[in-house]
């Protein structure tokens, strides 16, 4: 008897193993939502390499850049999904 009842103590503890197992599987298989990483970005614009190099930025000019014939370009208003607008353009004259 003291055998039998030994026996139905292993199964069920084996059970009960096999079951919390179970469930901590199915909950490290559950996919996690990706949490948005630094940096990452839902709007992109380009900007022609023709522009040249970036140069800075604020708030009150926009972002600066100048190309290889000292053109200053400015851009105040970036645009999702495509090419900036210039704000303002400042050409060298000889």
């Amino acid at each position: 008897m003291k055998r039998a009842r030994t026996i139905v103590t292993v199964i069920a503890a084996v059970v009960i193993l096999v079951f919390i197992l179970k469930i901590r599987v199915s909950r490290s298989a559950e996919p996690h939502p990706q949490l948005p990483q630094f940096g990452d970005s839902a709007c992109y614009a380009a900007v022609p390499k023709s522009w040249g190099q970036f140069r800075g930025g604020s708030a009150q000019s926009g972002l600066a850049f100048e190309d290889s014939a000292g053109t200053l370009r400015f851009l105040t208003n970036i645009p999702c999904g495509g090419t900036p607008i210039v704000a303002l353009e400042i050409r060298r004259v000889n």
